[in-house]
């Protein structure tokens, strides 16, 4: 089978997560790209939320950070539809353990940009386990941290991910996941 690498950002970034939608991904290892910036402004059409995109900006001040993902080839078809509408496949060649590699990610379209939108708190939870699980640095946590989230006012969605949370949690806790991964 061939395979690609997938560069993750936003609520992919735990392993746990991006394994139950993609069970052929393998970690391969973390990177901080310059000139990006981390928003939550990509307008959810499943839920109408603010959800991450990564922003080129230029600025070699910006910084955000990456998880690269090895997976099936096959399986890309998978997390388009998770990732779903309003996002464009970009690509670029990255070095990936010192070789350059064509990766690719998800970048929210122009027309699916709103700033006024804040993300649901479980969903910015689930991006900070991501970046802690990696052990980004301080300053980035604290930026996510600092990021203005809402209730969720679905009681269903919202008892889903408080689920995937507390499974997150014990995988971080170094306990068995226990749907079998």
């Amino acid at each position: 089978m061939s395979s690609c690498y997938y560069l993750a950002y936003g609520s992919n970034l735990h392993p746990l997560r991006l394994l139950e939608r993609i069970p052929s991904c393998e970690f391969i290892e973390t990177k901080a790209l310059e000139g990006y910036q981390l928003h939550f402004h990509k307008h959810s059409t499943t839920d109408g939320s603010g959800k991450c995109n990564m922003v080129l900006t230029q600025n070699p001040n910006d910084l955000t950070q990456v998880a690269i993902y090895r997976m099936d080839t096959q399986h890309k078809s998978l997390l388009d539809e998770f990732e779903g509408e309003g996002y464009e496949v970009t690509s670029a060649p990255l070095s990936v353990l010192g070789v350059e590699q064509e990766v690719f990610w998800y970048q929210a379209t122009q027309n699916y940009i709103n700033d006024d939108l804040a993300p649901y708190s479980w969903y910015k939870q689930i991006v900070l386990l991501g970046a802690t699980h990696h052990q980004f640095p301080s300053a980035y946590l604290t930026a996510i941290e600092q990021v203005t989230a809402i209730p969720d006012p679905d009681p269903g969605r919202l008892s889903t991910h408080e689920d995937l949370i507390l499974r997150i949690q014990n995988y971080r806790a170094g306990l068995k996941p226990t749907n079998g991964l």
